[in-house]
């Protein structure tokens, strides 16, 4: 009984361990989350959530998958009222010790990345701002949000980077795509879901504010500011990449949709350059080009049968005008207080008056740059300089990798949109997620370069056969061993 007890585990296991590196996995997390959303159910969203990524912390050695639960997760959440939640903390004690299994299972795959001095400066920066100069009162007020955005984003970071692609056929910047691709699908599901509630007309979209529960139309733009370009890079990976072009113009879509004028204004910049670079970047350039014009034809198609619908929608868009909303106040307010504290600035629990403080206790300048200068002063710029060249240089070494590529591109967008609004100080997800893809990179760019439409091992549905994909690794493999050989000389 017990060896056909472990045998069946076995099985189990082996098969898990297929199903995690497929979409349909993915998929499985996307739906619970917006299932669970959309009903407002917290006790079938985070039983369902934390029941499968305990199966996935058992039985995986790689922990690549869960970021899958790790980032979705945060969509799940339909109100700010901590009480609709708070009762379900008894479902974590198994994830807990299903964390601990894992970590006594495996081994960490590497050592800390370069990404952990920068990060360090930065989370002592942050806990050094307004020292001297704040009160007790407003420190302790944002220290929950300066831990988390410090301390709480590199130990996401090091986790995921040490016991990640453990497996070195594994295209792990492949799959951590498709985790974005999938991510952004959730989000912009659920703003499907509130034009549906809302029952508004379109001239009207510009009036209300689009609150989810977990953020706002700002948040969700930010989150599909570095989700659409990285469904491009798959676009450019397989011969039918318009399936995925046309989940990038999706995503982009729904950054309009969220009537985020700052995210608009980046998209409408990355938009085109993630579809050029895809284009060039494309394993099957005239397929990708004959989709391209498709897409071209059937936009115009559908602009001549809805254009009434359409122009109350771009007439809601201009009718938000294109004003700094005090926007300009705030960056007045930050370098005078730069001026006056240069050193360590006044830290990130000052309150002005300004902008009124949310439900975390947090003064939003509005801007990366003005954030930097007026918390932390001179010290916190050091830091951030650091932090950023770090950041760059991973993403900038290997650029004829398509997968750093349109990294770059997304990056960019997300540092253009938050010198105008406030995602490099949100930790979770937009901070944590965005030094999570900076381990990504780091572990893809220690590999040999993966080349064309991806094997059999790599993509969710097998095609060309055992055979095939046999030749494939045989030829990656002594690649890398030669590779590996020639680094160790």
């Amino acid at each position: 009984m017990k060896e056909f007890a472990a045998e069946t585990a076995a099985k189990f296991a082996a098969k898990f361990r297929k199903f995690a590196y497929t979409d349909f996995y993915l998929f499985a997390f996307a739906a619970i989350v917006f299932i669970g959303w959309t009903a407002e159910s917290a006790e079938f969203g985070f039983i369902a959530l934390v029941l499968l990524s305990c199966i996935a912390l058992v039985t995986l050695d790689d922990i690549l998958p869960l970021t899958a639960p790790l980032f979705y997760s945060m969509c799940m959440i339909f109100t700010d009222k901590v009480e609709d939640f708070i009762f379900m903390w008894p479902v974590f004690i198994p994830l807990a010790a299903a964390i601990v299994i894992f970590l006594v299972r495996n081994r960490p795959k590497r050592r800390p990345g370069a990404m952990t001095l920068p990060q360090t400066a930065v989370a002592a920066a942050l806990l050094l701002g307004g020292v001297g100069v704040c009160t007790v009162q407003e420190y302790t007020r944002a220290l929950p949000n300066s831990l988390l955005l410090g301390i709480g984003v590199l130990a996401v970071y090091l986790l995921i980077y040490c016991y990640a692609g453990r497996d070195d056929r594994r295209d792990v910047g492949l799959y951590f795509s498709k985790m974005l691709m999938w991510f952004g699908f959730a989000v912009l599901a659920e703003t499907a879901v509130w034009y549906i509630r809302a029952d508004l007309d379109p001239s009207a979209w510009g009036d209300v504010q689009r609150d989810f529960g977990w953020g706002i139309e700002n948040n969700a733009a930010t989150i599909l500011s570095l989700t659409a370009p990285m469904c491009f890079y798959l676009a450019s990976r397989y011969r039918w990449g318009g399936i995925y072009a046309l989940c990038g113009v999706a995503q982009y879509i729904g950054i309009i949709l969220s009537y985020s004028r700052g995210g608009i204004l980046m998209a409408v910049v990355t938009g085109p350059v993630c579809a050029v670079c895809a284009l060039v970047k494309s394993v099957d350039r005239k397929r990708l080009l004959m989709f391209y014009i498709a897409v071209i034809v059937a936009a115009a198609a559908a602009v001549g049968v809805l254009f009434g619908k359409i122009s109350d929608v771009i007439g809601s868009l201009l009718g938000q005008g294109f004003g700094w909303s005090n926007r300009d106040l705030l960056y007045q307010e930050a370098w005078r207080l730069f001026t006056e504290h240069p050193f360590l600035g006044v830290g990130l629990g000052y309150v002005g008056v300004n902008f009124d403080i949310n439900t975390i206790q947090f003064y939003w300048f509005h801007s990366t740059l003005f954030q930097v200068v007026a918390s932390m002063g001179i010290i916190g710029a050091a830091a951030y300089a650091v932090y950023y060249v770090a950041r760059f240089r991973i993403v900038c070494r290997r650029l004829s990798n398509p997968f750093s590529l349109f990294t770059l591109v997304a990056w960019l967008g997300f540092e253009g949109y938050s010198l105008m609004d406030t995602g490099t100080f949100v930790p979770f997800p937009t901070m944590a997620l965005v030094l999570v893809t900076a381990g990504v990179l780091e572990i893809a760019n220690s590999r040999p370069q993966f080349k064309g439409e991806p094997d059999e091992y790599n993509r969710t549905f097998a095609r060309g056969g055992a055979k095939a994909a046999a030749r494939r690794y045989a030829a990656f493999t002594a690649e890398y061993t030669r590779k590996s050989a020639s680094a160790a000389a």
